[in-house]
């Protein structure tokens, strides 16, 4: 078995905080500080609230994860099966 490097994980969960202007600022504010720059073993990955996933994930440069917070393996709720349509 071969030696893998360690991969760094920097998430930020913005649990329910933030309305569009300031999220629009979060997300000004990472794509200004990462996009075009060649991050070596980091994955960044941002948790904006549920409601704002789409808005977030249509707005954040191509290299920047956008995740769900909160999900549950029953089918009902915040469900992996919702998440998948979004």
């Amino acid at each position: 078995m071969g030696h893998q490097e360690r991969k760094f994980f920097v998430g930020g969960n913005w649990k329910m905080n933030g309305d569009k202007k300031s999220l629009d600022s979060i997300i000004k504010m990472m794509n200004e500080s990462i996009c075009g720059k060649t991050l070596l073993n980091t994955e960044v990955v941002c948790s904006p609230p549920t409601c704002y996933l789409e808005y977030v994930r249509l707005r954040m440069a191509y290299g920047i994860g956008v995740a769900a917070q909160n999900c549950w393996k029953a089918e009902k709720g915040l469900s992996l099966v919702i998440l998948a349509r979004l």
